[in-house]
């Protein structure tokens, strides 16, 4: 008699990486969507064996990560093309380049053509741009902690980004560590639901492309889409504070349950190398903006070397960026997920229950109606001159 398998009981300890899914043997467990649109694994019983992989795989509940930031950079590529395309330095990138022309892989988050986020692989430089750019919503990881497993077993080094949990996710399922495995945390702040993104894109129109931070913008969290309108395309900004879906998501309102107890929203990174923006180095490092390389309107990058294998490939990277010595507690005063998860907020239940009774406008709706002028913020901001903007953050 197989024994009853139970792979949580309360939602804020299920993470949704898919660990438990990619390991099944009998593939027993499929990822649903509860009514709010968060993906939880559900096992079919019919199926299940009762061996108990999935929930050793579960790296959210089992492992405990024991890495100490061994050293901090502010860091930003050499590419002009490549900090135009990213969200903030473009370390990323960099760092792949040079894993890609060892012949090996990436992995990241990537859009298809119905703008699901999804992880996926390249081999080849000429699709790195696919992973570049924030994208701020849960990707599936589907299929792609076997095909880690299985490039890996066949020679190939591999860099596998993601979330903390995504990256906890990966190690649960491969059970140790290979040589051949980069691994890359980014500093995440929590994640809504493909669902939920889904319905916030249609009520935009017919899209044909969409980002989350749009550089021409500036170096902040607002973006812009392509739609199609009267038979052409035209451009739309998404200002901060004048879009419902990127309001709330920066105010912490509308992820999933497991992040605001993030254990991974501390100094005990589980990934090789941790990555993010340098918010606040106008304040940390004044000495570094202007230097070859840190203009803080493209966007700098903070990189924080967890391992040793984490360090030898930053090393490696001199070649495709540049790197000055920081320290994690300067990274951490301007990045709070470096410190603490983001802190639950009250709001997020009426949020989620609006949306999952009357969808996508209502929420929409409700945001108008509250917000008032505060959603024009955002475009005052961007009237202000770049030089005084920087004299305003060094103030503050």
């Amino acid at each position: 008699m197989p024994r009853d398998i139970t792979l949580f009981t309360d939602n804020k300890d299920c993470c949704g990486c898919g660990a438990c899914y990619n390991i099944c043997p009998k593939k027993a467990i499929t990822m649903s969507e509860d009514k709010y649109g968060f993906i939880y694994p559900e096992i079919d019983r019919s199926k299940c064996i009762g061996c108990g992989l999935c929930m050793k795989a579960c790296g959210f509940q089992n492992s405990q990560v024991t890495n100490e930031p061994m050293k901090a950079f502010a860091a930003s590529a050499k590419s002009d093309k490549i900090i135009k395309k990213s969200a903030s330095g473009g370390a990323f990138a960099a760092i792949a380049s040079n894993i890609l022309d060892e012949g090996g892989a990436v992995f990241g988050a990537a859009f298809d053509g119905d703008h699901n986020v999804y992880h996926t692989g390249v081999g080849r430089k000429e699709k790195l741009s696919l992973l570049q750019g924030s994208k701020y919503v849960q990707s599936n990881t589907a299929n792609t902690y076997k095909q880690v497993r299985d490039l890996m077993n066949s020679g190939k080094k591999v860099l596998y980004s993601g979330t903390p949990c995504q990256i906890a996710g990966l190690y649960g399922f491969l059970g140790r560590d290979y040589d051949r495995l980069i691994t890359v945390d980014l500093i995440c702040h929590g994640v809504p639901n493909q669902k939920m993104f889904g319905d916030y894109i249609k009520s935009l129109g017919i899209v044909k492309k969409f980002s989350f931070r749009d550089k021409s913008i500036g170096w902040g969290i607002n973006g812009s889409a392509i739609i199609e309108k009267n038979g052409s395309d035209k451009k739309i900004k998404l200002w901060q504070s004048a879009s419902a879906y990127l309001y709330y998501f920066s105010q912490g309102e509308i992820y999933r349950e497991s992040c605001y107890s993030c254990k991974y929203a501390c100094s005990h990174r589980p990934a090789d190398i941790t990555l993010g923006d340098y918010w606040g180095i106008e304040k940390q490092h004044p000495e570094y903006l202007g230097k070859e390389g840190f203009d803080e309107s493209k966007g700098i990058s903070v990189v924080i070397a967890n391992t040793e294998k984490g360090l030898k490939t930053l090393n490696e990277c001199s070649n495709t960026m540049h790197m000055l010595d920081s320290e994690f507690s300067k990274a951490a005063a301007g990045n709070t997920q470096l410190r603490k998860p983001s802190s639950y907020s009250q709001k997020r239940s009426e949020l989620l229950e609006l949306y999952a009774d009357k969808g996508w406008n209502a929420v929409e709706e409700r945001y108008k109606k509250n917000i008032g002028l505060r959603r024009y913020s955002s475009q005052v901001k961007s009237l202000i001159p770049k030089e005084v903007k920087k004299y305003l953050k060094r103030l503050k």
